[in-house]
């Protein structure tokens, strides 16, 4: 645990001004890195952050995130959209809805997603309360549906959905001033843009990664583009099937790539910090509301035993390794000492000859 720099040096000329000892610097650091009251109320100015660990998956619909998106209030009522990404083709939907209720949620995705894709293997989200619901437990149990989720504060564990907002948010940015008020009107054409737009990740369309061909778009049509003449039906599906596996092929590759520089420049800064079984540690605790009557309480950390396998899962916490840091084992020990007598020699200004070099007053 690394105390910021500035507290240290404050509390230190304080102590200088009135008191020397040897190592003085290194006890005012470790003091001020062991004082209980600081460690459970000061945000760490370091944290751990544990190595990156990607996701995989291999085949379309095996996981489908989901997320939800706050934007203006629409002049026809809808203030959300519901944004949900396959995580192998990363084909998108964007579903306005005029609430986060988890019945709203689940109409939505029956509706837009399992209606005519099926249903996924697996649905990713957030610990939001409207996933969390028993109505979605439902809807996944009835279709034999996974559902995981995200840890507590971490959008990066969801990085699929959160990269499609960033990008949505760029293209309804784009919409002139009197359009925006009107943005359900457009998204649909916004998405299916970026459904049929080369992915970087991927280096293939969504659109195609999913239902194997590439539509015809509106250019097609301008252009007058001949769509191609199908060979007998025998040999369509022979080289559609043929065609399709070796872009999923070529699609994993290129994500698998992605995946490893991702690793590499996250890792680059990461400060992994294994915890032993036993350990106590301190879980940064960031639910906490402002406000001067909760100040005395907020406490962004408290004491657990998050690396002890309690055998329990009412005893397991499942927290990144960025709120989490160590405890201090032992504080400081004060030591009562009988003062020491003043020399008769004058006090003199330090040279460069004598510096660092106890004051003669100190001298035994």
């Amino acid at each position: 645990m690394n105390e910021p720099a500035t507290r240290v040096q404050r509390r230190l000329a304080l102590i200088r001004s009135r008191f020397f000892w040897p190592k003085q610097a290194q006890d005012v650091q470790a003091w001020c890195a062991s004082c209980p009251r600081c460690i459970l109320r000061k945000t760490p100015v370091a944290t751990t952050q544990a190595p990156l660990v990607s996701i995989t998956t291999t085949c379309p619909l095996e996981l489908v995130a989901m997320d939800f998106l706050k934007l203006p209030l629409s002049t026809d009522g809808y203030q959300y959209v519901l944004v949900v990404t396959d995580h192998f083709t990363k084909y998108s939907w964007a579903i306005p809805t005029r609430d986060q209720m988890a019945n709203t949620t689940a109409s939505a995705l029956w509706k837009n997603v399992i209606c005519y894709f099926g249903s996924p293997r697996r649905f990713h989200s957030d610990q939001g309360a409207n996933f969390e619901s028993a109505v979605i437990q439902d809807l996944c149990n009835l279709y034999g549906t996974k559902k995981s989720r995200t840890t507590p504060y971490h959008p990066e564990g969801n990085g699929v959905c959160e990269s499609f907002n960033r990008t949505l948010l760029s293209l309804l940015g784009t919409l002139e001033e009197g359009q925006k008020p009107r943005w359900t009107e457009y998204i649909a054409e916004l998405v299916f843009m970026y459904n049929n737009t080369v992915h970087s990740s991927t280096g293939q369309t969504p659109s195609y990664l999913l239902f194997g061909w590439h539509p015809r778009l509106p250019l097609d049509v301008t252009l007058g583009t001949a769509p191609e003449q199908p060979p007998p039906q025998t040999n369509w599906v022979r080289t559609h099937h043929q065609k399709l596996s070796f872009a999923h092929q070529k699609a994993a590759e290129k994500l698998e790539v992605a995946r490893q520089h991702q690793k590499k420049a996250h890792d680059r800064c990461s400060l992994s910090s294994p915890l032993l079984p036993g350990e106590r540690v301190l879980l940064q605790q960031r639910g906490a509301k402002g406000g001067g009557a909760a100040m005395p309480e907020a406490r962004p950390a408290r004491p657990t035993n998050s690396a002890t396998n309690a055998g329990t899962p009412a005893s397991t916490i499942t927290a990144l390794m960025q709120r989490i840091i160590g405890y201090p084992s032992d504080a400081p020990t004060r030591v009562d000492q009988p003062p020491v007598p003043l020399g008769d020699a004058p006090l003199r200004r330090t040279g460069r000859a004598t510096q660092g070099q106890r004051p003669a007053r100190y001298q035994e």
